[in-house]
């Protein structure tokens, strides 16, 4: 057989490449430190690094996952000690101001000192950790809250079922909910607002849209947008009134918790002025009291604080022994300023009549001791004394005692009338105001949350939540902490003794809410520390698979390469001398 120069010179070239490719391979590995740097290097080994490199990549993010929701859990945690801390103080001051020998001054000394907790809960309720709050849920929206209305609601096409609302600032044409006669339920009618608020061309086109839910016995219309631009607003409509939006509040989502100005008309009001929704022009000036605009005559009103005392006198010629034992505001949005007198037509039965008006509120109320007297937003308890039970014939007067904000103030149909951190406008309807007209604005802290839960992945189809809405911990769900310090500051400022044995047992209550927020908190935590000390495990059993099967032995690799270089420079040596012999070379 003939052996070429042709076929010698290959196979010399091929064995030089192969010894270069070996010193190259074995140079990448030293300088690596891997051993196996692509598939074909050994295509087992590379699976299973792959493998276990995504499965390492999944327990590092679930490692990040679970960073992130110590640290939001670490800081509700935190906020809720600070929060039991507050509320003991809150506990506290309630139990002192209960001494029924507090005078005003240490009355108003105190209710300053609860406003100032007040606003260190509210606060606390809107900590935020890198840029998100703790207790907003899935997001802060503003929104409309509407009065209390009675359901079913029935709508009338043509009579009062229209409405136009504005969204974020974008106001929606007229909105027709119905085209016949419905009555509909709170949930039917609040479907119905929000499918009309939400198919309207204008909001969609400017990507507008709603949340409205029934609440108990009031419509709330919330913006689908977070943050201080989210906001909701009842413009016009003939339904206004049948869905409880002639008057009310709108709010901003600025904070999960912000105080509002609820609004409404009393039903007695003879002229044709109405209230438009409250709105808050200053945070920081907004008390915890109730207010009564009081129009003295069609151009002239003034402005006054309701969280007051009840002033209840016996008559001097009263012959039984009944004495007053409390007396406070029980439901503001129903006070007014008339004054009443409670006649008993003997030992065991009474009458009550509004005095302003000569008429009679209730007829043949039976008299227990000690029980509740219930009438026009106002409670008097009535007690036998030492001189032993009412008689026939005796009386007591009772009255409101309001603080005056401002007096006199001229009125003008749309301008806006503001006093403590509230703006509201009255306008005139189908008429102006008529003297003895009265508008009523209550101010509350609103949760402007949702409850929506954030979970992380910790593990395939497990998550933990990391968050805890404010639902939860300070509206509910055993009470509503804001609402109960409300009522025991109204209570507080008026005397009220129940209203503040009330407040005493709402901050046990919310202590107690609060505790089993931070066992769940301590729970959640004590869940993803183990996790986390899992995953680490898992994780440094991932990194030794991989290193074993990645990693070069560098003293085999460098022992390889002192082989392999000599062997290459052979080669060389070799190929040198053969070509210098061949028929090229000779040709040469």
């Amino acid at each position: 057989m003939r052996v070429s120069e042709f076929q010698i010179f290959n196979v010399v070239l091929n064995n030089l490449q192969r010894s270069r490719a070996d010193v190259m391979k074995t140079q990448e590995q030293i300088s690596t430190g891997k051993r196996v740097n692509r598939p074909s290097d050994d295509p087992v080994s590379y699976n299973r690094i792959m493998l276990d490199q995504s499965a390492n990549a999944v327990a590092s993010q679930r490692l990040r996952n679970i960073d992130f929701g110590s640290q939001r859990l670490d800081a509700t945690d935190g906020t809720l000690n600070s929060v039991n801390n507050v509320l003991g103080r809150l506990g506290e001051l309630s139990v002192q101001m209960r001494n029924a020998t507090i005078g005003s001054d240490e009355r108003n000394a105190g209710y300053s000192e609860l406003r100032q907790l007040v606003q260190q809960l509210q606060q606390l309720a809107n900590t935020s950790v890198a840029g998100q709050p703790l207790f907003s849920g899935g997001g802060i929206h503003g929104r409309s809250t509407g009065l209390a209305i009675t359901a079913p609601v029935t709508l009338t096409n043509g009579v009062n079922d229209t409405l136009v609302v504005s969204v974020d600032g974008v106001t929606s044409g007229t909105l027709d909910l119905t085209s016949g006669v419905e009555a509909l339920s709170g949930a039917q009618l609040a479907a119905r607002v929000q499918a009309r608020i939400n198919a309207d061309a204008t909001l969609s086109a400017a990507g507008k849209s709603v949340t409205v839910t029934f609440d108990t016995d009031h419509l709330v219309i919330a913006s689908n947008s977070s943050g201080s631009s989210s906001t909701v607003e009842a413009v016009s409509g003939t339904s206004l009134s049948g869905l409880g939006l002639n008057g009310g509040s709108v709010t901003t989502g600025a904070s999960p918790y912000a105080y509002r100005a609820l609004t409404s008309a009393a039903s007695v009001n003879t002229g044709g002025a109405t209230i438009a929704q409250g709105k808050i022009s200053d945070p920081n000036n907004v008390s915890l009291n109730d207010y009564l605009i009081h129009f003295t005559s069609a151009t002239t009103y003034d402005v006054l604080n309701v969280s007051a005392p009840v002033a209840v006198s016996p008559a001097q010629a009263n012959t039984g022994g009944a004495v007053m034992t409390d007396a406070g505001v029980r439901d503001p949005s129903s006070v007014d300023l008339d004054n009443y007198r409670i006649d008993f037509t003997s030992a065991t039965q009474y009458t009550i009549t509004d005095t302003t008006t000569s008429a009679v509120v209730s007829a043949g109320n039976v008299y227990s001791s000690g029980g509740n007297i219930d009438f026009r937003g106002l409670r008097v308890v009535l007690s036998d004394g030492p001189n032993g039970a009412p008689k026939a014939g005796d009386s007591f007067t009772v009255g409101l005692q309001p603080r005056t904000v401002s007096t006199g103030q001229t009125y003008a149909s749309g301008g806006t009338i503001a006093f403590d951190g509230v703006q509201v406008k009255i306008t005139n309807g189908t008429g102006a105001p008529a003297g003895g007209d009265l508008f009523r604005v209550q101010t509350a802290l609103q949760y402007q949350g949702d409850s929506t839960v954030q979970n992380i992945e910790i593990g395939d189809n497990q998550t933990v939540k990391t968050n805890l809405p404010g639902s939860q911990v300070f509206t509910g769900p055993t009470v509503d902490l804001f609402a109960s310090l409300k009522s025991l500051a109204s209570a507080l400022t008026g005397g009220y003794g129940a209203g503040l044995d009330a407040g005493i047992a709402a901050i046990t209550s919310a202590q107690s809410q609060v505790g089993q927020a931070q066992g769940e908190v301590g729970a959640l935590s004590n869940r993803l520390s183990t996790t986390k000390s899992a995953l680490e495990d898992a994780q440094s059993f991932l990194q030794t698979n991989i290193s074993q099967e990645q990693d070069a032995d560098i003293v085999k690799a460098i022992s390889d390469l002192t082989l392999q270089q000599t062997a290459l420079q052979a080669a060389a040596q070799s190929a040198s001398t053969i070509f210098s012999t061949s028929l090229m070379n000779f040709l040469k």
